[in-house]
């Protein structure tokens, strides 16, 4: 596969983010990811469709995510686009961090329940990178792909 595009787009209607892992199971079919599964990508990609729909639109439906899907030989790149509330910019600013999976050695019962979405993007993608353009937020997603892509 040389190139292509995909572009979808949802009600922020939480029953809607099962499509879109969906298409990224097929997409991913298709793909020779090099160090990515294609279950950690549907992963990282329902997680942030899901951030958009509860965080940028409070989890009110009638609005809309669009995920945009562009591969070439080299990479997958997806954008997930809201036009809700912008991240804060205290969670925003943590993309340009170092962040790891908390310990898990620990009492299960004292981890948090929330609050694991970043970790899980920055230790599941090559790249993750976030911007709000006017109303629009935009969280970018970008695994490398093996140079044996069929």
């Amino acid at each position: 596969m040389d190139s292509g595009k995909i572009n979808l787009s949802i009600d922020s209607d939480m029953r809607q983010v099962q499509h879109v892992g969906e298409a990224v199971r097929c997409l991913c079919k298709h793909l020779e990811l090099a160090d990515a599964k294609p279950s950690s990508v549907e992963l990282a990609v329902v997680e942030a469709v899901n951030n958009s729909i509860e965080h940028a639109y409070r989890l009110q439906s009638g609005n809309t995510v669009d995920v945009d899907f562009e591969y070439d030989t080299d990479s997958l790149n997806i954008k997930i686009r809201d036009y809700g509330m912008p991240m804060p910019t205290s969670i925003a600013d943590l993309f340009a961090e170092d962040v790891s999976m908390p310990d898990t050695s620990v009492d299960l019962d004292g981890l948090p329940v929330s609050g694991w979405g970043m970790q899980l993007l920055k230790s599941i993608c090559d790249d993750v990178s976030y911007n709000r353009i006017q109303s629009c937020n935009t969280l970018s997603l970008s695994f490398k792909l093996s140079s044996v892509s069929a």
